[in-house]
């Protein structure tokens, strides 16, 4: 590097608000972290990854562009993101899903207990 004539500079061990990869990668970890901690206590923690479709995608509409301010992230790579066709609810929360009537008895539940993974993208 030196004898290359590259300028740069060196950060101290255990900073890491320099390196915006770093930056990013704990943002993320703690958002993760956050979703997990607010799941139901019964949800069972070996599913966590069924919670990172939800967490990219919450995170990315928190954060704004370096770009366009005015923009999500992820309105930059998906477009306008539509609350309206696909609600997203806190991850990990206990639901009631609906079964089909052909499913159960006449007097039966018509819905049997789940958990909120997130949202159904590809449904409307």
């Amino acid at each position: 590097m030196f004898d290359k004539g590259v300028d740069f500079q060196l950060t101290p061990a255990g900073i890491h608000r320099g390196n915006a990869a770093e930056l990013a990668i704990r943002t993320f970890k703690n958002h993760l972290i956050a979703i997990l901690c607010s799941s139901d206590p019964k949800f069972p923690l070996r599913l966590w990854d069924r919670h990172l479709p939800q967490a990219l995608t919450s995170l990315n509409l928190l954060r704004g562009l370096r770009i366009n301010p005015k923009l999500s992230a992820y309105a930059q790579l998906n477009g306008a993101f539509n609350f309206n066709c696909t609600p997203m609810g806190p991850a990990g929360t206990r639901v009631l899903v609906h079964e089909l009537h052909e499913a159960s008895g006449t007097w039966a539940p018509h819905a049997v207990p789940g958990r909120y993974i997130g949202p159904a993208f590809d449904h409307y």
